[in-house]
Protein backbone atom coordinates (compact mmCIF):
# COMPACT_ATOMS: atom_id res chain seq x y z
CA UNK A 1 0.00 0.00 0.00
CA UNK A 2 1.51 3.42 -1.14
CA UNK A 3 1.26 6.51 1.76
CA UNK A 4 1.11 9.87 1.51
CA UNK A 5 1.91 12.52 4.23
CA UNK A 6 -0.28 15.71 3.90
CA UNK A 7 1.16 18.85 4.98
CA UNK A 8 -2.24 21.53 5.38
CA UNK A 9 -2.67 24.63 6.62
CA UNK A 10 -6.26 24.05 6.68
CA UNK A 11 -7.87 20.81 7.09
CA UNK A 12 -11.73 19.47 8.24
CA UNK A 13 -13.26 20.71 10.23
CA UNK A 14 -12.92 24.37 9.43
CA UNK A 15 -14.78 25.80 7.20
CA UNK A 16 -14.23 27.62 3.50
CA UNK A 17 -13.00 26.03 0.56
CA UNK A 18 -9.16 25.41 1.70
CA UNK A 19 -10.09 22.69 4.14
CA UNK A 20 -12.86 21.47 1.95
CA UNK A 21 -10.28 21.00 -1.00
CA UNK A 22 -8.40 18.65 1.81
CA UNK A 23 -11.31 17.07 3.43
CA UNK A 24 -11.88 15.41 -0.03
CA UNK A 25 -8.55 14.56 -1.23
CA UNK A 26 -7.72 12.76 1.87
CA UNK A 27 -10.87 10.86 1.75
CA UNK A 28 -10.54 10.10 -2.02
CA UNK A 29 -6.88 9.10 -1.79
CA UNK A 30 -8.26 6.85 1.54
CA UNK A 31 -10.78 5.42 -0.87
CA UNK A 32 -8.74 4.45 -3.58
CA UNK A 33 -6.40 2.50 -1.09
CA UNK A 34 -3.96 4.92 0.04
CA UNK A 35 -2.18 5.16 3.67
CA UNK A 36 -2.50 8.64 4.29
CA UNK A 37 -1.04 10.71 7.39
CA UNK A 38 -2.13 14.46 7.69
CA UNK A 39 0.19 17.13 9.47
CA UNK A 40 -2.19 20.29 9.50
CA UNK A 41 -3.17 22.86 12.51
CA UNK A 42 -5.46 23.38 14.68
CA UNK A 43 -8.65 24.60 13.36
CA UNK A 44 -8.68 28.21 14.18
CA UNK A 45 -10.40 30.07 10.76
CA UNK A 46 -12.06 32.01 11.42
CA UNK A 47 -11.71 31.83 15.01
CA UNK A 48 -10.93 29.12 17.77
CA UNK A 49 -14.20 29.12 19.55
CA UNK A 50 -16.32 28.14 16.52
CA UNK A 51 -14.74 24.88 16.53
CA UNK A 52 -16.23 24.20 20.30
CA UNK A 53 -19.50 23.78 18.96
CA UNK A 54 -19.94 19.55 17.86
CA UNK A 55 -21.77 20.72 14.55
CA UNK A 56 -18.35 20.86 13.02
CA UNK A 57 -16.91 17.62 14.13
CA UNK A 58 -19.15 15.43 11.85
CA UNK A 59 -16.36 12.45 10.96
CA UNK A 60 -14.86 11.67 13.58
CA UNK A 61 -12.83 8.75 12.21
CA UNK A 62 -10.58 11.70 10.15
CA UNK A 63 -9.11 12.53 13.02
CA UNK A 64 -7.22 8.95 13.39
CA UNK A 65 -5.03 10.10 10.66
CA UNK A 66 -3.91 13.81 11.80
CA UNK A 67 -1.29 15.07 13.47
CA UNK A 68 -2.37 18.80 14.71
CA UNK A 69 -0.06 21.43 15.90
CA UNK A 70 -0.90 24.74 17.77
CA UNK A 71 0.96 27.72 17.09
CA UNK A 72 1.10 29.79 20.77
CA UNK A 73 2.71 32.98 19.90
CA UNK A 74 1.05 34.83 17.28
CA UNK A 75 -3.01 35.02 16.68
CA UNK A 76 -3.90 33.51 13.25
CA UNK A 77 -6.34 36.02 11.75
CA UNK A 78 -6.00 38.98 12.15
CA UNK A 79 -6.15 42.50 10.33
CA UNK A 80 -2.42 43.05 10.84
CA UNK A 81 -0.62 41.24 7.78
CA UNK A 82 2.49 41.61 9.51
CA UNK A 83 1.15 39.44 12.37
CA UNK A 84 0.09 37.11 9.92
CA UNK A 85 3.01 36.77 7.74
CA UNK A 86 4.54 35.84 11.59
CA UNK A 87 1.72 33.09 12.18
CA UNK A 88 3.08 31.60 8.51
CA UNK A 89 6.60 31.39 9.68
CA UNK A 90 5.89 29.81 12.83
CA UNK A 91 3.65 27.15 11.36
CA UNK A 92 6.33 26.46 9.01
CA UNK A 93 8.57 25.96 11.31
CA UNK A 94 6.25 23.33 13.74
CA UNK A 95 5.56 21.58 10.37
CA UNK A 96 9.47 21.18 10.01
CA UNK A 97 9.72 20.70 13.25
CA UNK A 98 7.47 17.50 13.36
CA UNK A 99 8.68 15.97 10.11
CA UNK A 100 11.69 16.03 11.47
CA UNK A 101 10.62 13.95 14.01
CA UNK A 102 8.55 11.81 12.51
CA UNK A 103 9.92 8.10 11.90
CA UNK A 104 8.13 6.66 9.34
CA UNK A 105 8.58 7.65 5.58
CA UNK A 106 5.98 8.16 2.89
CA UNK A 107 6.21 7.23 -0.70
CA UNK A 108 4.44 11.01 -1.33
CA UNK A 109 4.75 14.29 0.12
CA UNK A 110 1.18 16.33 -0.50
CA UNK A 111 1.49 20.34 -0.09
CA UNK A 112 -0.68 22.81 -0.83
CA UNK A 113 -0.38 26.75 -1.63
CA UNK A 114 -1.41 29.58 -0.31
CA UNK A 115 0.04 30.34 2.06
CA UNK A 116 3.28 29.54 0.19
CA UNK A 117 5.91 29.62 3.31
CA UNK A 118 4.90 26.29 4.85
CA UNK A 119 5.37 24.72 1.82
CA UNK A 120 8.91 24.74 2.61
CA UNK A 121 8.10 22.15 5.37
CA UNK A 122 7.18 20.11 2.22
CA UNK A 123 10.31 20.12 0.46
CA UNK A 124 12.21 19.31 3.56
CA UNK A 125 10.28 15.82 3.94
CA UNK A 126 10.65 15.41 0.22
CA UNK A 127 14.00 15.46 0.80
CA UNK A 128 13.81 13.35 4.13
CA UNK A 129 11.84 10.66 2.75
CA UNK A 130 13.23 10.32 -0.63
CA UNK A 131 9.16 10.79 -2.08
CA UNK A 132 7.73 12.27 -4.88
CA UNK A 133 6.38 15.90 -3.92
CA UNK A 134 2.54 16.83 -5.04
CA UNK A 135 2.19 20.47 -5.43
CA UNK A 136 -1.60 21.99 -4.55
CA UNK A 137 -2.27 25.28 -6.26
CA UNK A 138 -5.33 27.11 -5.07
CA UNK A 139 -4.46 30.78 -5.72
CA UNK A 140 -1.25 32.24 -6.86
CA UNK A 141 0.68 33.42 -3.79
CA UNK A 142 1.95 35.49 -3.50
CA UNK A 143 0.71 36.88 -6.79
CA UNK A 144 -2.75 37.41 -5.63
CA UNK A 145 -1.83 39.73 -2.07
CA UNK A 146 -0.09 42.25 -4.95
CA UNK A 147 -3.36 42.20 -6.54
CA UNK A 148 -5.42 43.30 -3.46
CA UNK A 149 -2.59 45.53 -2.33
CA UNK A 150 -2.39 45.11 0.90
CA UNK A 151 1.33 43.51 1.43
CA UNK A 152 4.24 45.25 -0.34
CA UNK A 153 7.21 44.47 1.25
CA UNK A 154 9.85 43.83 -1.36
CA UNK A 155 11.90 41.53 0.83
CA UNK A 156 9.38 39.47 1.73
CA UNK A 157 7.81 39.23 -1.25
CA UNK A 158 11.50 38.56 -3.05
CA UNK A 159 11.63 36.25 -0.47
CA UNK A 160 8.20 34.32 -0.96
CA UNK A 161 8.21 34.26 -5.01
CA UNK A 162 12.03 32.31 -4.37
CA UNK A 163 9.81 29.90 -2.12
CA UNK A 164 7.22 29.95 -4.66
CA UNK A 165 9.59 28.78 -7.95
CA UNK A 166 11.88 26.12 -5.35
CA UNK A 167 8.01 24.91 -4.33
CA UNK A 168 7.00 24.42 -8.37
CA UNK A 169 10.40 22.74 -9.72
CA UNK A 170 10.79 20.54 -6.81
CA UNK A 171 7.58 19.47 -7.39
CA UNK A 172 6.82 15.91 -8.88
CA UNK A 173 3.27 16.67 -9.71
CA UNK A 174 1.27 20.30 -9.41
CA UNK A 175 -2.21 19.35 -9.55
CA UNK A 176 -4.24 23.48 -9.86
CA UNK A 177 -8.15 24.46 -9.09
CA UNK A 178 -8.01 26.86 -12.21
CA UNK A 179 -6.89 26.05 -15.56
CA UNK A 180 -5.86 29.71 -15.69
CA UNK A 181 -3.05 29.22 -13.50
CA UNK A 182 -1.70 26.74 -16.16
CA UNK A 183 0.88 29.55 -17.90
CA UNK A 184 1.72 31.40 -15.19
CA UNK A 185 3.54 28.04 -13.68
CA UNK A 186 4.54 26.78 -17.45
CA UNK A 187 6.36 30.18 -16.60
CA UNK A 188 7.85 29.23 -13.95
CA UNK A 189 9.86 26.13 -15.56
CA UNK A 190 7.37 23.67 -15.36
CA UNK A 191 6.65 21.12 -17.54
CA UNK A 192 3.20 21.48 -18.49
CA UNK A 193 2.71 17.85 -18.88
CA UNK A 194 3.27 17.63 -14.87
CA UNK A 195 0.42 19.90 -14.19
CA UNK A 196 -3.32 18.25 -13.98
CA UNK A 197 -6.52 20.59 -13.16
CA UNK A 198 -8.51 18.89 -10.56
CA UNK A 199 -11.06 21.57 -9.93
CA UNK A 200 -13.17 22.14 -6.54
CA UNK A 201 -15.77 19.29 -6.53
CA UNK A 202 -18.86 18.08 -5.29
CA UNK A 203 -19.42 15.11 -3.49
CA UNK A 204 -22.57 12.34 -4.43
CA UNK A 205 -24.63 13.55 -1.31
CA UNK A 206 -24.19 17.25 -2.17
CA UNK A 207 -25.56 16.77 -5.40
CA UNK A 208 -28.89 15.18 -4.29
CA UNK A 209 -28.93 18.04 -1.92
CA UNK A 210 -31.09 19.86 -4.85
CA UNK A 211 -33.45 17.32 -5.49
CA UNK A 212 -34.21 17.27 -1.46
CA UNK A 213 -35.10 21.28 -1.05
CA UNK A 214 -38.96 22.30 -0.93
CA UNK A 215 -40.32 24.89 -3.00
CA UNK A 216 -38.81 29.07 -2.50
CA UNK A 217 -41.51 31.39 -1.81
CA UNK A 218 -41.73 34.17 -4.25
CA UNK A 219 -43.19 37.18 -1.59
CA UNK A 220 -39.66 37.87 -1.14
CA UNK A 221 -36.92 37.66 -3.76
CA UNK A 222 -33.22 36.66 -1.30
CA UNK A 223 -30.05 37.16 -2.75
CA UNK A 224 -27.12 35.36 -1.17
CA UNK A 225 -23.45 35.80 -0.75
CA UNK A 226 -21.78 32.88 0.88
CA UNK A 227 -17.99 32.69 1.47
CA UNK A 228 -14.73 34.31 2.23
CA UNK A 229 -15.62 38.09 3.16
CA UNK A 230 -11.63 38.96 2.03
CA UNK A 231 -9.48 40.93 0.17
CA UNK A 232 -10.01 39.76 -3.00
CA UNK A 233 -14.18 39.84 -2.78
CA UNK A 234 -14.95 43.76 -3.63
CA UNK A 235 -17.79 43.01 -1.28
CA UNK A 236 -18.09 46.81 -0.56
CA UNK A 237 -20.08 46.69 -4.42
CA UNK A 238 -22.78 44.57 -3.34
CA UNK A 239 -23.84 46.92 -0.28
CA UNK A 240 -23.64 49.69 -2.94
CA UNK A 241 -26.22 47.61 -5.00
CA UNK A 242 -28.34 46.42 -1.67
CA UNK A 243 -28.53 50.11 -0.99
CA UNK A 244 -29.52 51.68 -4.55
CA UNK A 245 -32.28 48.72 -4.69
CA UNK A 246 -33.37 49.97 -0.71
CA UNK A 247 -36.65 50.83 -2.15
CA UNK A 248 -37.78 47.66 -3.49
CA UNK A 249 -38.86 46.45 -0.91
CA UNK A 250 -39.56 42.73 -2.21
CA UNK A 251 -35.56 42.43 -2.66
CA UNK A 252 -33.78 41.38 0.63
CA UNK A 253 -29.48 40.51 0.59
CA UNK A 254 -27.44 38.33 2.80
CA UNK A 255 -23.70 37.40 3.37
CA UNK A 256 -22.78 34.29 4.76
CA UNK A 257 -19.90 34.88 6.30
CA UNK A 258 -16.51 34.78 8.00
CA UNK A 259 -12.90 36.61 6.83
CA UNK A 260 -10.41 39.45 6.40
CA UNK A 261 -12.66 42.16 6.29
CA UNK A 262 -16.24 41.34 8.01
CA UNK A 263 -16.19 43.92 10.54
CA UNK A 264 -15.54 46.23 7.62
CA UNK A 265 -18.52 45.37 5.85
CA UNK A 266 -20.58 44.92 9.02
CA UNK A 267 -19.52 48.57 9.76
CA UNK A 268 -20.17 49.51 6.13
CA UNK A 269 -24.30 48.24 6.36
CA UNK A 270 -24.10 49.88 9.88
CA UNK A 271 -23.20 53.71 8.74
CA UNK A 272 -25.35 53.02 5.64
CA UNK A 273 -28.41 52.65 7.80
CA UNK A 274 -28.94 49.56 5.92
CA UNK A 275 -32.19 47.11 6.84
CA UNK A 276 -31.99 45.31 3.49
CA UNK A 277 -29.32 43.31 4.04
CA UNK A 278 -28.03 41.11 6.87
CA UNK A 279 -25.00 39.12 7.93
CA UNK A 280 -25.34 35.08 9.04
CA UNK A 281 -22.56 33.85 11.15
CA UNK A 282 -20.53 31.21 9.63
CA UNK A 283 -21.54 27.38 9.54
CA UNK A 284 -20.84 23.62 8.34
CA UNK A 285 -20.64 23.26 5.06
CA UNK A 286 -24.19 21.38 4.81
CA UNK A 287 -26.04 23.84 6.70
CA UNK A 288 -24.31 26.50 4.40
CA UNK A 289 -25.48 25.04 1.45
CA UNK A 290 -29.01 24.87 2.59
CA UNK A 291 -28.98 27.94 3.55
CA UNK A 292 -28.14 28.69 0.15
CA UNK A 293 -30.67 26.81 -1.20
CA UNK A 294 -33.38 28.84 0.60
CA UNK A 295 -32.30 32.06 -1.51
CA UNK A 296 -33.82 33.03 -5.20
CA UNK A 297 -30.59 34.81 -6.36
CA UNK A 298 -26.94 33.99 -5.63
CA UNK A 299 -24.18 36.48 -5.70
CA UNK A 300 -20.32 36.26 -6.97
CA UNK A 301 -17.64 38.76 -7.18
CA UNK A 302 -13.77 38.95 -7.02
CA UNK A 303 -11.54 42.47 -7.27
CA UNK A 304 -10.77 43.99 -10.86
CA UNK A 305 -7.02 43.15 -10.90
CA UNK A 306 -5.28 40.54 -14.10
CA UNK A 307 -4.60 38.60 -11.28
CA UNK A 308 -8.08 37.12 -10.19
CA UNK A 309 -9.33 36.79 -14.21
CA UNK A 310 -7.05 33.41 -13.50
CA UNK A 311 -9.09 32.26 -10.43
CA UNK A 312 -12.06 30.28 -10.67
CA UNK A 313 -14.18 30.51 -7.28
CA UNK A 314 -15.22 27.70 -5.37
CA UNK A 315 -18.76 29.41 -4.37
CA UNK A 316 -19.61 28.96 -7.83
CA UNK A 317 -19.27 25.55 -7.85
CA UNK A 318 -21.41 25.20 -4.81
CA UNK A 319 -24.28 27.57 -5.99
CA UNK A 320 -24.15 25.34 -9.12
CA UNK A 321 -24.66 22.23 -6.51
CA UNK A 322 -27.93 23.70 -5.33
CA UNK A 323 -29.25 24.84 -8.59
CA UNK A 324 -29.16 28.99 -7.90
CA UNK A 325 -29.29 31.49 -10.61
CA UNK A 326 -25.38 33.55 -10.16
CA UNK A 327 -25.20 37.07 -10.98
CA UNK A 328 -21.67 37.66 -11.26
CA UNK A 329 -19.26 40.90 -10.74
CA UNK A 330 -16.37 38.79 -12.70
CA UNK A 331 -14.33 38.09 -15.09
CA UNK A 332 -11.62 36.08 -16.92
CA UNK A 333 -11.60 31.87 -15.98
CA UNK A 334 -15.10 32.60 -13.73
CA UNK A 335 -16.83 34.97 -16.13
CA UNK A 336 -15.88 32.23 -18.95
CA UNK A 337 -17.48 29.43 -16.80
CA UNK A 338 -20.54 30.62 -16.00
CA UNK A 339 -21.21 31.96 -19.43
CA UNK A 340 -20.35 28.58 -20.81
CA UNK A 341 -22.76 26.77 -17.97
CA UNK A 342 -25.10 29.32 -19.21
CA UNK A 343 -26.26 29.66 -15.44
CA UNK A 344 -26.31 33.35 -14.51
CA UNK A 345 -25.68 37.04 -15.98
CA UNK A 346 -22.47 39.02 -15.73
CA UNK A 347 -22.06 42.34 -15.41
CA UNK A 348 -19.91 43.17 -18.34
CA UNK A 349 -19.15 46.47 -16.87
CA UNK A 350 -18.16 45.63 -13.87
CA UNK A 351 -20.57 48.55 -11.99
CA UNK A 352 -23.20 48.35 -9.37
CA UNK A 353 -25.91 49.95 -12.31
CA UNK A 354 -25.77 46.59 -14.29
CA UNK A 355 -25.54 44.10 -11.37
CA UNK A 356 -28.60 46.06 -9.84
CA UNK A 357 -30.24 45.10 -13.32
CA UNK A 358 -29.51 41.44 -13.15
CA UNK A 359 -30.91 41.53 -10.53
CA UNK A 360 -34.01 43.04 -11.16
CA UNK A 361 -34.12 40.50 -14.03
CA UNK A 362 -34.06 37.54 -12.29
CA UNK A 363 -36.31 38.91 -9.52
CA UNK A 364 -39.22 39.28 -12.04
CA UNK A 365 -38.88 36.08 -14.07
CA UNK A 366 -38.73 32.99 -11.76
CA UNK A 367 -38.75 30.68 -15.38
CA UNK A 368 -35.70 32.60 -16.33
CA UNK A 369 -34.13 31.55 -12.69
CA UNK A 370 -35.27 28.05 -12.73
CA UNK A 371 -33.63 27.48 -16.37
CA UNK A 372 -30.36 29.14 -15.16
CA UNK A 373 -30.72 26.80 -12.00
CA UNK A 374 -31.45 23.78 -13.84
CA UNK A 375 -28.22 24.67 -16.53
CA UNK A 376 -25.80 24.91 -13.28
CA UNK A 377 -26.82 21.49 -11.44
CA UNK A 378 -26.43 19.98 -14.57
CA UNK A 379 -23.23 21.61 -15.42
CA UNK A 380 -21.88 20.66 -11.87
CA UNK A 381 -23.06 17.03 -12.46
CA UNK A 382 -20.97 16.93 -15.35
CA UNK A 383 -17.93 18.46 -14.63
CA UNK A 384 -17.44 18.41 -10.63
CA UNK A 385 -17.73 15.43 -8.80
CA UNK A 386 -14.97 14.19 -6.65
CA UNK A 387 -15.83 10.74 -7.65
CA UNK A 388 -14.16 11.59 -11.35
CA UNK A 389 -11.85 14.66 -10.77
CA UNK A 390 -10.11 12.86 -8.22
CA UNK A 391 -9.05 10.15 -10.41
CA UNK A 392 -6.58 12.78 -12.55
CA UNK A 393 -4.31 12.55 -9.33
CA UNK A 394 -4.75 9.03 -8.74
CA UNK A 395 -3.49 8.14 -12.07
CA UNK A 396 -0.67 10.42 -12.25
CA UNK A 397 0.42 8.60 -8.88
CA UNK A 398 0.25 4.88 -9.89
CA UNK A 399 2.05 5.51 -13.34
CA UNK A 400 5.09 7.44 -11.33
CA UNK A 401 5.37 3.93 -9.20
Amino acid sequence: MKSVLMIVQNFYPEIGSAGNRMKNIYLHLKRNGFEVTVITLKPSYPNQSLYQDTKFWDEESIEEDVIRIKPDKVKRYTSNMGKRLLHYLEAMWLFIYTIIRLEKKYDYVFATTPPIFPTFAALIAKKKMKAKLITDVRDLWPESLIGVGVFTNKWVLKIAFFLERKLYRHSDFIIINSPGFRDYIVAKGVKEEAIQFIPNSLTADELTLKNLLTPVSEKVIKVVYAGNIGLAQDLKKLIAVAEKLREHKRIEFSMIGYGYRISEVEKEISSRGLTNIKMINAMNRRVTLHEVSTSHIAYVSLVEKEVFNKVLPGKIIDYMCVGKPIVGDVDGRAKKMLKEAKCGLVAESRNVDEICQHILTMASDPALREELGENGHRYAKQHFQWSKNIKGLINVMEASG
